[in-house]
């Protein structure tokens, strides 16, 4: 019996404890090797919140999702899981089982370092954990790396300067791979992955200055990223985390990487300081594509922005990750043609002094609709047309900095988006609001349909769909939140074609 075949048929005895496995070195392993991938196109496991944003093109977009099957017409259901400090996200296995990583916040109140809970989804009872040994036991930078479940079944985890390999039924830990450090063990990250059609393993580090002390996102807030080296880019076969291919990105990639096939050939997307970057994956090596870009994106006043998202024969990001004086502008490059390129400020007439969204679009290329937020702008539906001209539909005061969830068929889309209301700011354009209210909200119309108010902050976070139609929402210091709304006080129009 093949190694992957024989994890990943076992019962779930042995889930309450916990699995720890301490060391260093460029390899750690428990249990046998597995089989290389089979070759299969699909990247992830088939099961709603697999990933966390849907697929590697990073779209948002939760087809055949319906948030309101097990809606009671009358009350909303709210259950929680508390204990997972530093919270980012989680990720569903076929079997209703949630893998959430924990620890990854900087330093969260009560955290003891980089996590793995299992989960099970639909009675939200915790099934045991397994910390995740960090570099010859530093801290390091702490810094949301992302937990996803592979199409072969396994479970990964990347985070600090590692990616771990887990068993899909105990959690236990399987493999540990050390990854490439650019700028230093205290100043480098791993800010996720994306699985490539093939079934590789793509990871891109992110760096924060040498002399800056601050933790999690804030170090970039506060300290700042110009002058940081080059990003590194490693590839790994899944099966046992051998580095493929490894090399340097044209610039620091502070947005998480993202990848389509378009035209038969397959692309990686990345957004530097101020241009927007393509390469080409082939023959399990990137190679810089020389017939496009480098594209700027971000103009001489914003931030840098977030991951690049394809949507059709286009790419669109955002800019302002980071707090800025310049309104947010959402910029349209062809993949055709990296000359061909608009953009567009939707929140301009909206005012506010700052602007900040540190999460990316979320789109919908069926309908050709790009869905965008701002901490201090608000909510906004956008049309794109076939030229890559955007055009603003609605645009509504739910001001947000998590990431926009788009469920359900094509012909009924509704939007799960984290509300901070009104809230103060600090100095620096940051909300310190304390609570959010979670909207569905009908994709076509920007209408609330339904929503639960006086829920823990989720600024920056993730809103995952998982089993029983629930809504599973992450919290920095309050746990995972199981969420069914009331049924929908109208049906989701369809959005235009």
């Amino acid at each position: 019996m093949r190694c992957d075949q024989d994890l990943a048929g076992r019962s779930g005895a042995g889930m309450s404890r916990r699995a720890f496995f301490a060391g260093s070195g460029a390899l750690m392993t428990m249990g046998c090797v597995t089989m290389p991938t089979d070759g299969r196109s699909g990247a992830w496991a088939n099961s709603i919140g697999a990933f966390e944003h849907g697929d590697s093109g990073r779209s948002g977009l939760f087809d055949g999702f319906n948030p309101f099957a097990s809606s009671s017409a009358s009350q909303a259901r709210v259950e929680r899981l508390d204990g997972m400090p530093g919270l980012w996200n989680v990720a569903f296995t076929p079997r209703n089982l949630g893998f959430a990583l924990h620890g990854v916040l900087g330093v969260a109140d009560g955290s003891s370092g980089p996590t793995v809970s299992v989960i099970d989804a639909l009675t939200m009872r915790e099934l045991g954990r397994t910390p995740l040994p960090m570099p010859d036991g530093d801290r390091g930078w702490i810094y949301p790396g992302g937990v996803a479940v592979h199409a072969n079944g396994f479970v990964y985890a990347a985070y600090a300067t590692r990616i771990a390999k887990l068993d899909p039924v105990s959690g236990a830990l399987l493999a540990v791979r050390d990854l490439p450090q650019p700028n230093g063990p205290d100043g480098t990250a791993y800010n996720g992955f994306i699985a490539l059609p093939d079934g590789m393993l793509l990871l891109k580090s992110h760096h924060r200055k040498i002399a800056c002390r601050s933790q999690g996102y804030r170090a970039l807030v506060e300290c700042g990223v110009d002058g940081l080296p080059p990003s590194a880019l490693v590839l790994l076969d899944p099966s046992d985390l051998h580095v493929v291919w490894s090399g340097v990105a044209p610039e620091l990639i502070g947005g998480r990487v993202s990848s389509v096939r378009f035209g038969g050939i397959d692309y990686v997307y990345l957004a530097g300081a101020r241009d927007v970057h393509r390469m080409v994956y082939r023959d399990r090596r990137l190679f810089a594509d020389p017939q496009w870009g480098p594209v700027p994106y971000r103009g001489t006043d914003g931030q840098p922005g977030t991951a690049v998202v394809p949507l059709g024969a286009h790419v669109v990001v955002l800019n302002n990750a980071l707090p800025s004086r310049s309104p947010l502008s959402l910029t349209t490059i062809s993949q055709r043609n990296s000359r061909e390129t608009f953009s567009v400020a939707p929140f301009a007439d909206q005012g506010g002094a700052f602007s900040f969204m540190p999460s990316k679009p979320s789109v919908d290329a069926v309908n050709r609709r790009i869905y965008v937020g701002d901490a201090h702008g608000g909510l906004a539906g956008l049309s794109l047309d076939a030229d890559g001209r955007v055009r603003r539909d609605w645009v509504r005061a739910y001001r947000t900095g998590s990431f926009i969830s788009i469920l359900g068929p094509s012909q009924r889309r509704v939007l799960a988006v984290s509300d901070i209301g009104a809230p103060t700011y600090d100095d620096l354009g940051v909300p310190t609001h304390a609570a959010e209210t979670c909207r569905w909200i009908d994709a076509g119309s920007g209408e609330t349909l339904a929503d639960i108010p006086n829920l823990p902050r989720n600024f920056g976070l993730t809103l995952t769909p998982g089993p029983a139609s629930a809504l599973y929402y992450a919290t920095r210091a309050q746990g995972l939140f199981k969420l069914t709304p009331k049924a929908a006080l109208k049906s989701a129009r369809p959005g235009p074609t």
